[in-house]
């Protein structure tokens, strides 16, 4: 009776144990920034813009999501982060703006050998979803640019700019946040061109 016990003690361990290897592990969920571009165009002011590196402040530098949940503590979220790391999705998009604007005829990337004097730096300072209790929800952005003519010994900044944008978001989900750091960055993106006509 005790050998029969004992068998039936181990089966039902080697089939717990069989059922929790079969168990696919969740991945995380992928998301993109994705802005749309202004439908404004300018007349061409540079010939060829090299956009820079664009750098994305920790901890908003890497593929999780960051959310704030309350005033000292920010966490990241595996589950939940971006396609790549944030930094390239903005760089990609900043290129395609700038020409469509109107305001250069051509960008390079920072590594291209094409000689050009007119360098875009960008720096991503703030990136991360407001989910503090009791607060709206909100997806906050903030980004400087930097425009640089670096044909004279000493670089002549031509523009600089700090801009930020808090978008509230209609719940506290990945998605929603996802989506309002593509409407910061679509607004951003207007506000950028019409600062570069500007300058």
């Amino acid at each position: 009776m005790n050998r029969n016990k004992s068998f039936l003690v181990m089966l039902s361990i080697v089939v717990l144990f069989g059922c929790g290897i079969g168990k696919p592990i969740d991945s995380p969920n992928n998301y993109a920034i994705v802005a749309d571009y202004p439908d404004k165009t300018f007349s061409k002011k540079f010939e060829t813009v090299r956009i820079d590196s664009v750098r994305v402040d920790s901890p908003f530098n890497n593929t999780q999501m960051v959310f704030r949940l309350s005033d000292v503590s920010f966490e990241t979220d595996y589950y939940n982060r971006y396609i790549t790391e944030p930094g390239a999705i903005i760089e990609n998009q900043l290129s395609t703006l700038i020409t469509r604007s109107g305001l250069a005829e051509n960008t390079v990337p920072y590594n291209a050998s094409v000689s050009t004097n007119v360098v875009l730096k960008t720096v991503v300072t703030k990136l991360f979803g407001d989910f503090r209790k009791d607060q709206t929800p909100a997806a906050l952005m903030e980004i400087q640019f930097i425009l640089v003519d670096t044909s004279a010994a000493r670089p002549d900044i031509i523009l600089e700019k700090k801009l930020s944008r808090k978008i509230e978001l209609a719940d506290k989900t990945p998605q929603a946040f996802a989506k309002g750091l593509s409407n910061a960055l679509t607004e951003i993106f207007d506000e950028l061109v019409e600062s570069l006509n500007k300058a």
